[in-house]
C-alpha cells in the first residue's frame, strides 16, 4: 500500500451496523488513527428509520478506497451478493469457498479471513456516529453507551489490546471448549427450513459429544460445556454450563487466557465461528472441526490441528497434551498470524494491498 500514497482516502457506505462488521470498522479506525487512511462515512438514508437490531442488519459493506470500489461481506453463508457484486471492482468474501464462486468473476472475488467481534482501543468517534444514526434501532441507545464507554465500566466490550496475549507455555495446560445449541424448530429473527433443521442438529450432536467425551477423558483439566439456553437444557442438561458467570464476555475472555488448548467447531453455514479467531489472537493451541472455507495464509498441522469426528477431536487434543514442544510452536506460530494477518488494522491493511 505504500507503493501509493501516504495516505489514501477511504469513503465507507454506511447503511448497517451489524456485529459481523464490527471487525472491519475497527480495522478502518485503526488504519485512521495511525494516519493510513482518512476515513469518511457516508450515510444512507434508510439507517434513520431502521428497527432491525444490529445483531441482524446486513452483513455486507461497501467502500471507495481511492476510486477502487471494495465490498466486504462477513455473511457465515458462501452464497455471493448479486447486487454487491455489479457495485464493486473487488469482492473479500468472509466464508469463501471457491467451490462456489463462477469462474467467469473468480478474478474479482477474494477470500478475507477469520472474523470476530472486537472493537478500538480507547473511545471510536466512527463507532459512536454509526450508533448514533441508528437512532430508531431498539436498542440503539445500550450501543451508544456501549461507544462511549471506552473505559468500560458500564458495559464490557472487547478492545483489540484486551483480547490479544502472548503464548504461555504450562505445565499443566488445561482445554476449553464452550458452545452452544441451536434450536431446531425456530429462530429469534430466521426461519428455520428442514434443510436448516438438519444442519442445525448435525451441529449440535457433533458439539454435545466433543464435550462429553472431553469432559469424560480430560476430567479437571477440561473446561467447556454448553450456554444454558432453554433449548440445550431440554436436549443435554447434563452438558450445560452450571456457572454463568463463566459465559458472560469478560469472564470468557479471562477463562480463555488461562487455557491452552482451545477446541473450535464449524458454525451456522458451514461457517468458521469467531472463537476460531479469538484463539488466534490470545495465542493459543487449537483443534478445529475440519472447514472447507479459505483463510489466506492459515495453514493446517502448523496453526491448528483438524479433526473430523467427536472421537478424532479428542484424540488431537491428547496429541497436544503429549508434545509440549509442538503445541508452544503452534501457539507462537499463532501469535506471529494474529501480528502479520488478523489484527483488524493489519488485516484491512493486507485487503487493501491486495486489492490495489
Amino acid at each position: 500500500m505504500n507503493n501509493y500514497m501516504t495516505k489514501l482516502n477511504c469513503k465507507v457506505y454506511v447503511d448497517t451496523n451489524s456485529n459481523h462488521l464490527q471487525q472491519v470498522y475497527t480495522g478502518l479506525a485503526m488504519l485512521h488513527r495511525q494516519e493510513k487512511i482518512n476515513l469518511k462515512l457516508v450515510f444512507d438514508k434508510s439507517v434513520s428509520t431502521c428497527t432491525v437490531p444490529f445483531s441482524v442488519q446486513s452483513n455486507i459493506l461497501n467502500i471507495n478506497i481511492e476510486g477502487k470500489r471494495i465490498c466486504f461481506d462477513m455473511s457465515d453463508g458462501t452464497e455471493l451478493s448479486d447486487s454487491a457484486l455489479k457495485r464493486s471492482d473487488v469482492y473479500f468474501k468472509r466464508s469463501f469457498n471457491s467451490s462456489f464462486v463462477d469462474p467467469a468473476i473468480a478474478s474479482k472475488v477474494m477470500p478475507y479471513g477469520l472474523n470476530y467481534l472486537v472493537y478500538p482501543n480507547g473511545f471510536d468517534i466512527f463507532g459512536f456516529r454509526r450508533c448514533v444514526k441508528f437512532y430508531k434501532t431498539p436498542n440503539w441507545f445500550k450501543e451508544v453507551i456501549k461507544q462511549a464507554d471506552f473505559i468500560g465500566k458500564m458495559h464490557y466490550k472487547v478492545s483489540c489490546s484486551a483480547l490479544s496475549a502472548s503464548p504461555v507455555l504450562r505445565t499443566d495446560p488445561k482445554t476449553l471448549f464452550l458452545a452452544r445449541l441451536w434450536d431446531i424448530n425456530a429462530d429469534s429473527y430466521f426461519a428455520v427450513d428442514e434443510q436448516h433443521s438438519q444442519q442445525r442438529r448435525g451441529i449440535n450432536e457433533q458439539r454435545a459429544k466433543c464435550i462429553s467425551l472431553l469432559k469424560k477423558e480430560l476430567g479437571n483439566r477440561f473446561t467447556g460445556g454448553l450456554l444454558a439456553t432453554e433449548f440445550a437444557l431440554s436436549q443435554h442438561p447434563e452438558l450445560v454450563v452450571k456457572d454463568a458467570r463463566l459465559t458472560s464476555k469478560h469472564n470468557y475472555i479471562t477463562t480463555l487466557k488461562a487455557h491452552d488448548i482451545c477446541v473450535a467447531s464449524t458454525g451456522l453455514h458451514d461457517s468458521i465461528g469467531w472463537k476460531f479467531g479469538e484463539y488466534i489472537a490470545t495465542s493459543k493451541a487449537i483443534v478445529a472441526e475440519r472447514n472447507d472455507n479459505v483463510i489466506p495464509q492459515l495453514e493446517t498441522n502448523k496453526h491448528f490441528l483438524e479433526f473430523s469426528s467427536a472421537e478424532q477431536c479428542v484424540e488431537q487434543v491428547l496429541f497436544l497434551y503429549q508434545n509440549e514442544d509442538y503445541r508452544f510452536q503452534m501457539m507462537r506460530d499463532n501469535q506471529r498470524y494474529y501480528e502479520s494477518s488478523l489484527r483488524p488494522d493489519r488485516l484491512l491493511l493486507n485487503c487493501f494491498e491486495r486489492a490495489l
